[in-house]
């Protein structure tokens, strides 16, 4: 199968062509709760995970809401 290269949270990662932002949170064990996912900057919303199908190059951007005052 073929994989492209990404970059999440600055690291280099290798993941199977086709993938959508759902399958990749998945696959890497990230939490989904409480987050929220940049994909080149430009925040994902929840709605689109399902369908945001990830490119050669794509860099993600994993952001937790943090409680507190």
């Amino acid at each position: 199968m073929e994989s492209i290269a990404i970059v999440f949270n600055g690291l280099p990662q290798q993941v199977a062509a086709g993938k959508t932002l759902q399958q990749i949170i998945n696959e890497l064990s990230l939490p989904s709760q409480g987050c929220v996912f940049a994909v080149n900057n430009q925040v994902v919303p929840r709605s689109e995970w399902q369908i945001r199908v990830l490119c050669e190059g794509d860099s993600i951007s994993l952001f937790q809401a943090i409680a507190g005052g």
